[in-house]
């Protein structure tokens, strides 16, 4: 019996439920062309690939009308397979290639960042009652320079004037960063 038939026979017993045949005949050759498929790297991935593929074309063998439709369908699921495969390890890769440098500078930014806030609400904590209420407006609810002097019964013009003395005040504690920060609140 010649290999094409040998194959045709052995997908038309494996879509009845036979898969000894299968296995004998048709699984090694599968297994040479998704080594073919996969990178280097990832050869060793072959079985796992076409073991995927044959159970998902097991579980729908009753969906199959010919050996030929069995056989294109296991192929596309191969393909499939092998490009998921790929797919994960350079993903993998790339997860892992992400430099270091890159996690630990951003982790340095967001220590900075936290402890220059802190450093901010450790000042306003030390200030009168009015600026500590003034920046509660400010940094807690956002408000603007309007919403403040609507709240206050104040004119804008006054609240401005109220910012700058309150910058003045957390000029003489805040470190620089911090300094800026308040400044960037401040300026809306």
């Amino acid at each position: 019996m010649s290999t094409t038939n040998r194959y045709h026979e052995a997908y038309s017993l494996f879509l009845q439920g036979d898969i000894d045949s299968f296995y004998k005949d048709v699984y090694p050759s599968l297994i040479v062309f998704t080594r073919r498929l996969l990178p280097g790297d990832l050869a060793y991935l072959a079985e796992d690939c076409v073991q995927d593929s044959i159970f998902r074309l097991y579980q729908r063998r009753g969906e199959m009308a010919s050996a030929e439709r069995a056989k294109g369908s296991l192929f596309v699921c191969i393909h499939n397979a092998v490009v998921s495969y790929i797919r994960k390890h350079n993903s993998q890769l790339h997860y892992a290639s992400q430099d270091d440098g890159d996690f630990e500078d951003d982790f340095s930014t967001e220590l900075i960042r936290k402890e220059t806030i802190d450093n901010l609400m450790l000042a306003v904590d030390r200030l009168p009652e009015d600026m500590r209420l003034l920046c509660a407006m400010i940094f807690r609810e956002g408000l603007r320079t309007a919403d403040i002097a609507s709240r206050l019964n104040m004119t804008e013009s006054g609240v401005k004037k109220k910012k700058r003395r309150l910058l003045a005040l957390l000029r003489k504690t805040l470190s620089p960063d911090a300094l800026m920060l308040a400044y960037a609140y401040l300026a809306n």
